[in-house]
């Protein structure tokens, strides 16, 4: 399956700056022909769907990383049972979010 290019989604002038969704190589079973479900975007945070063909999808979990600097990082895992683990502090005083 190709990827599907959603088009320019940035005004930055270096790396893709286009949003996508791809098949990439399973990142916890390398050697595998099993497949992630990736969603990115242009320097920012991607969303990968990590499922380990388990046909209970007990195994199943949503992957979010970034980059810092060229490093990239995982911020946070979510599993099928609804458990998020998240790198980092949890702030819970921000009353006005929004976007920047």
């Amino acid at each position: 399956m190709a990827d599907i290019d959603l088009g320019l989604a940035t005004d930055w002038e270096e790396g893709d700056t286009h949003g996508r969704v791809k098949l990439r190589q399973n990142q916890v079973y390398p050697n595998s022909p099993k497949k992630d479900v990736l969603i990115s975007s242009p320097l920012s945070i991607e969303f990968s769907v990590n499922t380990n063909y388990s046909t209970s999808q007990e195994a199943d979990k949503i992957y979010f990383t970034t980059y810092h600097g060229s490093q990239k990082k995982i911020i946070a895992i979510l599993d099928s049972d609804g458990n998020l683990s998240i790198a980092g502090k949890l702030q819970q005083d921000n009353r006005d979010l929004k976007y920047l």
